[in-house]
């Protein structure tokens, strides 16, 4: 019953050409996502007819999905580790971060994935609404759930004016309000295979029952929204960083090299990398460094740190402790 679920989910379901199912056993698929920056892992599991769990390992920067959304569907997305690019209805970019919650219809998905920082975790807890209200009333009859009434209260809108646009929801905040949910997120990544289909049943339920009373206003929406010409700016920014690592760049250069505003350069590349611009150049800069020095011991340091661009050696050692916890002469015998 399980594979014909999974199958229907694969197929029908839109998940496109390009994911391809590589493992299997009576209750779950492992499937494979691959682009030229990496490859991508969705082991999913469908808890029953209509509803389906998800877990995504993503080593990659960027693919493009085939995924074809229904109407019916509605999504909680969770992040784990971390960043994940989303686009809403005006295409303006935002981004999930480790325990952020967001809960929607999918009605935004453009087909492009971006992982600003190369790699993403997290789970996806998917209804088919016709299908999952009946599953949940006949599995579990004695649970008052409206499944509709959730799907309206979390995905409407208060940024926009649009019925599509997607709720967002910061797990930091549930961390300080309301603990609960944090807890059975956790809990569902790791269940023993013996109870984990019936766990799984539970713990979706105990989520739709406090979604169902949670007050919606009290997670307003501080996430900030990038125009796509801007986020691509940025990404540009990010590319001549890393192609460069022997390059000392300021904001104001890159400012004036992309034509960007220098508060706006700051705040839109924390906002899509995590960091704030200059922590991310120097952590790159000596994650480099470390490679380098593990990869070839007959590289002196003074040579590895001028090939991240730093002329001056204590600079570098100071720069790469502060990093690493270990100077760079102690890293490479270490090693």
């Amino acid at each position: 019953m399980n594979d014909n679920l999974i199958s229907e989910v694969l197929h029908a379901k839109g998940f496109g050409s390009n994911v391809q199912s590589i493992a299997e056993n009576d209750n779950s698929h492992v499937l494979r996502i691959q682009s030229p920056t990496g490859e991508g892992y969705m082991t999913l599991y469908v808890v029953m007819k209509g509803v389906y769990v998800m877990f995504d390992e993503f080593h990659l920067e960027a693919c493009e999905s085939e995924f074809k959304n229904m109407e019916n569907v509605f999504c909680i997305d969770h992040c784990r580790q971390g960043r994940i690019e989303h686009e809403n209805l005006l295409g303006n970019k935002f981004y999930m971060e480790s325990g952020d919650l967001k809960l929607g219809r999918r009605i935004n998905h453009s087909g492009r994935i971006h992982m600003p920082n190369g790699y993403y975790y997290g789970m996806t807890i998917g209804f088919e609404i016709g299908e999952a209200e009946k599953s949940i009333k006949s599995e579990l009859p004695g649970i008052d759930i409206d499944l509709e009434a959730i799907v309206e209260k979390f995905s409407s809108s208060d940024k926009f004016d649009s019925p599509a646009e997607e709720y967002f929801i910061r797990r930091d905040s549930l961390l300080k309000n309301d603990e609960y949910i944090d807890r059975i997120l956790d809990e569902m990544y790791n269940v023993p295979k013996e109870i984990r289909m019936d766990h799984f049943k539970v713990k979706i339920m105990e989520i739709l029952l406090r979604l169902k009373m949670l007050d919606k206003t009290l997670y307003t929406d501080d996430r900030v929204y990038i125009p796509a010409s801007q986020a691509d700016k940025i990404k540009e920014v990010h590319k001549l960083i890393i192609d460069s690592p022997d390059k000392n760049y300021t904001v104001e250069v890159l400012s004036q090299m992309f034509g960007i505003p220098e508060s706006t350069l700051r705040k839109n590349f924390r906002e899509i990398y995590g960091s704030p611009i200059y922590k991310y150049i120097k952590k790159f800069k000596i994650n480099k460094a470390a490679e380098l020095l593990k990869s070839d011991r007959s590289l002196k340091v003074s040579d590895v740190a001028e090939s991240v661009g730093y002329d001056n050696p204590s600079k570098f050692a100071a720069a790469f402790k502060d990093v690493m916890g270990i100077t760079p002469l102690n890293f490479k015998q270490k090693k």
